[in-house]
């Protein structure tokens, strides 16, 4: 009998061991890590619901007194959870310690960043100098932190609040490349734009359900939207996250790379006035859930992970006009290379981009051009070697 059990105990263990490098194969596979709670579960030996310095291995080890906050040898769900929502931005988790010292092509005519072109009341502390290994070269950077919030323009209006509100009380949505107004008659006739019957983001009355509060937005804003959430237009406002800190490393120099880079999780780079160039928009989650995500006229929104930010550039933020033809200047990406306009002064746009959305001129060296606004996407990828963003919320 007793054999029996123990027999019977090691298949469960077996396949509790199996099911558990299951899960954590296919999280790996689709790019997911490990929530805090999992990690204490699978790491904690001796089950006292912590994690000692001796249990730990890899990137927690390293950084094991960072995110033990009070000092006292051990890291506790609560300070596991700060230091993922504090987490550092940088590329693809697995190219960050990838060496790309062989891929520097030294022949490129590269640009300094000019830090003149920032204004200076939207930086936090100046901009600081400071040498950073990225992708395992020394780099000197700098470093420069906002609170990413627009000072040239009104940030909003996003959505409207009922069916009969014109254009002006809100902001646009993009689909096919193309730009529309989110006014209440397109916010009334979603069933009919994405050919699905189940878009309703309006009462009977008329009036548009739309987060209007803190907890809502946080409800709502995220690639799993809380079902009470779902068919709502999804607006969060700037002062719900104005203490957040953005901190962007960007190389002084930048590096042109023979291969290009995807983006990560944090910024692709930033305007003038200190606010994010995001990544694409993640219309497949936002759509999935039946809630439209609107950016104001100027092509930004907010977020809980970053505040205002950009993912469609719309001419409202500073801009250094070029002695020549050329488009201006409109701000940096993340690798230090100056993303421009797309049309120049006689309203012509590029036809020699590459797959970044990039080209060389004897100027300006290698630079980017922001795509259309309704593309949603302001660059396609990086072609330098790539800085991060850091966001303290």
């Amino acid at each position: 009998m007793k054999k029996t059990i123990s027999i019977i105990l090691t298949l469960i263990i077996l396949i509790s061991c199996k099911a558990n490098q299951e899960k954590k194969g296919k999280q790996e596979l689709n790019g997911q890590r490990p929530s805090s709670a999992e990690l204490i579960l699978e790491l904690d030996g001796n089950k006292d619901g912590k994690l000692s310095e001796n249990e730990v291995n890899g990137p927690i080890a390293n950084d094991f007194k960072n995110i033990d906050s009070n000092n006292d040898g051990f890291l506790t769900l609560e300070e596991l959870n700060k230091a993922e929502k504090n987490q550092v931005n940088r590329p693809r988790q697995t190219d960050i310690n990838k060496d790309l010292s062989n891929e520097i092509d030294t022949s490129v005519k590269v640009v300094p960043v000019n830090t003149d072109y920032f204004i200076s009341d939207n930086i936090i502390d100046g901009i600081q100098k400071q040498m950073i290994e990225l992708n395992g070269i020394e780099t000197l950077c700098y470093v420069i932190k906002t609170n990413s919030q627009a000072t040239e323009h009104q940030m909003g209006p996003w959505c409207p609040r009922h069916i009969e509100d014109g254009m002006e009380k809100a902001g646009i949505w993009f689909k096919d490349d193309k730009v529309y107004d989110v006014s209440g008659h397109f916010i009334a006739n979603l069933d009919e734009f994405y050919s699905d019957d189940k878009w309703k983001l309006y009462r009977e009355d008329g009036t548009i359900r739309v987060t209007d509060t803190e907890e809502g937005c946080l409800a709502a804003a995220k690639p799993e939207v809380e079902e009470e959430y779902n068919n709502y237009c999804v607006e969060c406002l700037p002062e719900y996250f104005k203490d957040q800190e953005t901190t962007f490393v960007i190389p002084v120099t930048p590096k042109y790379l023979k291969s290009t880079q995807s983006f990560g999780r944090g910024g692709i780079g930033l305007t003038f006035n200190g606010v994010k160039y995001d990544p694409p928009a993640p219309t497949h989650a936002i759509l999935a859930a039946h809630t439209i995500t609107p950016l104001d006229d100027h092509g930004g929104h907010v977020n809980p992970h970053g505040g205002y930010h950009y993912h469609a550039v719309t001419g409202s933020t500073k801009e250094i006009v070029q002695t020549d033809t050329h488009s201006p200047i409109i701000g940096y990406a993340i690798d230090g290379f100056g993303i421009y306009g797309l049309l120049d002064k006689n309203g012509n746009t590029p036809t020699d981009l590459d797959e970044c959305g990039g080209h060389f001129d004897d100027e300006r060296g290698y630079h980017y051009h922001a795509g259309e606004p309704g593309g949603n996407q302001i660059i396609k990828c990086l072609h330098g070697l790539p800085g991060y963003t850091e966001v303290k919320e």
